[in-house]
């Protein structure tokens, strides 16, 4: 099931003697955790009825699991770093694997175990696919667009707070979509329009984090305009936020290659959905990332890439530093049109 379901399944009292909770959204992967043991440990006894494994043993996480609870009717054990369920080949994992996968239904009524896995699950293993089949393996996707909004309207209700989806969409634009930076964002932003109870883009562009992709937006766009002062004060700001050149060059090379499929695309006529899947982009960002094809020929966004694939060439092969060779190159892009 889904975080939604899962979050369904709690609110109606369902609670699973196991789980495997995994997918790249950790915000809410915490959420869940944090809001299952509320459901089932007796306030004020959490310390004696939780117990947090990292990288246990199958005999360990056995031997606590068939420990009974105190003054409670569930004890919660949380196994996190768990490398059965891991990429590679962990340590005894054939008997390890084997000895758990048929432990699961056995697992006592009085028991809720949860596998927390943080990284990536590897689903060809012996244990992946045991907890994977069980009713309580639930998935931690990201945020669509929709989804993202919704949550960042539940997030700024108890503030007095409220954005329209566009400023929602301009926040994931500016600050990213990973939700533990946004929450952070969304109380500073709160604080920042005071009385006011709406927050609006021009507020985010004041006052809400820049990652380094969106400020790489705002470089082309300086290039693309002939603003090469503007475009050398926005690679001073990267480098003092500890950016590597090299890394800079590649984030251009990926916004320029972005921008010449983009133009191919808009030239074949396709659906903005459509675009915006294929390129991997927000809505909001097609669109200014349309701005930035603006009447450009798809040949002249070719040289731009090649270009840039041609400074991070000199670089690596020691005909030019890396300074020298991102500063030249931001000139020429200037130039192009």
């Amino acid at each position: 099931m889904d975080q939604w379901a899962f979050f369904d399944e709690l609110k109606a009292g369902k609670v699973h003697n196991v789980y495997l909770f995994y997918g790249p959204e950790a915000y809410i992967r915490r959420s869940a955790l944090s809001a299952l043991e509320k459901k089932i440990l007796m306030p004020g006894l959490e310390s004696m009825n939780r117990t947090v494994m990292s990288a246990p043993s199958a005999q360990a996480i056995i031997e606590n699991c068939e420990t009974l609870p105190m003054m409670s009717d569930y004890r919660m054990i949380i196994v996190q770093d768990c490398a059965l369920l891991a990429p590679g080949k962990a340590k005894d994992e054939a008997q390890d694997s084997e000895l758990l996968a048929a432990y699961l239904p056995r697992v006592p009524e009085t028991t809720c175990l949860v596998f927390d896995l943080g990284g990536a699950i590897d689903k060809r293993k012996k244990l992946s696919k045991a907890l994977l089949a069980v009713p309580g393996a639930v998935s931690f996707d990201a945020l669509d667009d929709a989804q993202l909004a919704r949550w960042i309207g539940q997030q700024l209700r108890p503030l007095g707070k409220k954005m329209d989806r566009a400023a929602c969409d301009a926040l994931a634009f500016t600050s990213g979509r990973d939700l533990t930076m946004l929450h952070g964002e969304l109380l500073k932003l709160a604080a920042y329009v005071g009385e006011r109870d709406v927050i609006t883009p021009e507020d985010v562009d004041q006052i809400a984090t820049h990652t380094a992709e969106c400020t790489v937006f705002a470089m082309v766009d300086a290039l693309s305009a002939g603003k090469v002062k503007e475009a050398f004060e926005l690679l001073g700001v990267l480098l003092s936020a500890g950016e590597q050149r090299i890394g800079i060059l590649a984030m251009i090379t990926r916004h320029y290659r972005q921008m010449m499929h983009l133009c191919a695309m808009l030239q074949d006529r396709q659906q903005q959905g459509q675009m915006a899947k294929t390129l991997g982009v927000p809505p909001f960002a097609l669109t200014r990332l349309s701005r930035q094809v603006g009447k450009r020929s798809y040949e002249a966004l070719k040289a731009c890439v090649e270009m840039c694939v041609q400074a991070d060439y000199d670089i690596k092969r020691g005909a030019m530093r890396e300074d020298a060779a991102l500063d030249r190159l931001m000139l020429t892009l200037a130039k192009s049109k």
